[in-house]
């Protein structure tokens, strides 16, 4: 039962996700951005983060007893949509220019190694940071599209004369789509839920750490509660109501970190016994937060000495602050099948097997 689980959340998690074939994995790839081009590159990810950790927990609600006896053990799987605008990103940010770099610039300017003024030009442009435009591929764009940078040109004064060194867009090729076009990033996990006590059920989600080549280790686990009010009711109500609680983790190698919370409130009815089917619906609030962390290799040298790398930390939040959730569970004795959408800023849709009593 365990392998099945594992295998079926690799399959689910991991079958859409297509890396960028370019030898560098994500830490590589971070290394070429400071932190405001980093935040930009990455930002389509952090709001499926987050969504995709607060989708999927209710499809089944606890009884209004007291004390009853609810087991239910699932697997889910999550995947939030990309839109295409957020395919491509641009930013505008300090940059110091790598000699190979300078070399370019000055050979597309007309200024040959054999100029006289070659080195001064040179040195000059080496030793400036430049406030440039960046454009290209985020992280879930196309490994066809490379990062430009745009150099804006400059007058540089060499003994008594003026050179002009012309704007120019270069092309950086360490960094590209790292998730090639992906339209839907997926999670999955093994869920158990448990009850019931008051009308509540408890739920605890998991995912054991698996290693993405090229991304590093990914893990996340998340604990609520659902609790249905109708128990504190001296009569039965025409609706199941639902309202819950949950907070989830997740940390993807040693550069996301995320936290998700959601809270919701759900109604379903439920139609048949033994075979059944069960549409819900609900509205939830919730809140995510990715840390994302990394090295960062600046072009700086100085005294003919590259600078150190710097340690990049920010934080981002994910987009989504409510959300409502129309679902159905289909019951087939012992066995459960759900799936459901959520109309949120990200959009996501979940789905579910379970064997449940």
């Amino acid at each position: 039962m365990k392998k099945f689980f594992i295998l079926f959340v690799l399959f689910i998690s991991l079958n859409n996700l297509s890396f960028a074939q370019n030898g560098n994995d994500l830490e590589t790839t971070l290394s070429n951005l400071s932190s405001t081009v980093g935040e930009a590159y990455v930002a389509p990810v952090i709001s499926a983060f987050g969504s995709n950790l607060n989708s999927g927990w209710v499809s089944r609600f606890p009884g209004s007893t007291i004390l009853g006896f609810h087991f239910d053990l699932k697997v889910i799987a999550m995947g939030s949509f990309f839109s295409d605008d957020v395919k491509r990103f641009s930013a505008t940010n300090g940059f110091y220019f790598s000699e190979d770099q300078v070399e370019t610039i000055l050979q597309e300017s007309g200024y040959s190694q054999s100029h006289p003024a070659y080195a001064s030009l040179k040195q000059e442009l080496l030793e400036e940071e430049f406030n440039v435009e960046f454009s290209g591929p985020t992280i879930i764009g196309s490994d066809k599209e490379y990062l430009k940078i745009k150099f804006p040109g400059k007058t540089i004064q060499s003994g008594n004369q003026q050179y002009t060194v012309d704007p120019y867009e270069l092309e950086l090729q360490e960094v590209k789509g790292f998730l090639n076009n992906l339209k839907v990033f997926p999670t999955a996990a093994a869920q158990l839920t448990v009850g019931t006590v008051a009308g509540t059920n408890v739920a605890i989600r998991y995912l054991p750490s698996i290693e993405i080549e090229d991304l590093g280790k990914f893990s996340f686990w998340g604990l609520g509660a659902i609790h249905n009010p109708g128990v504190w009711f001296p009569n039965p109500l025409p609706l199941d109501l639902g309202v819950g609680y949950f907070y989830q983790k997740l940390e993807v190698g040693d550069i996301f970190e995320s936290s998700a919370t959601q809270f919701g409130l759900y109604a379903s009815k439920t139609f048949g016994f033994v075979v059944s089917i069960t549409p819900y619906a609900g509205v939830t609030f919730e809140s995510s937060k990715t840390t994302v962390t990394y090295d960062y290799q600046s072009n700086e040298v100085i005294n003919g000495v590259p600078v150190k790398p710097v340690k990049i930390k920010f934080e981002l939040e994910g987009e989504n602050t409510s959300g409502f959730v129309v679902g159905f569970n289909l019951k087939l004795a012992a066995v459960n099948i759900n799936a459901d959408y959520k109309i949120a800023k990200t959009k996501t849709a979940s789905a579910g097997i379970s064997l449940g009593f």
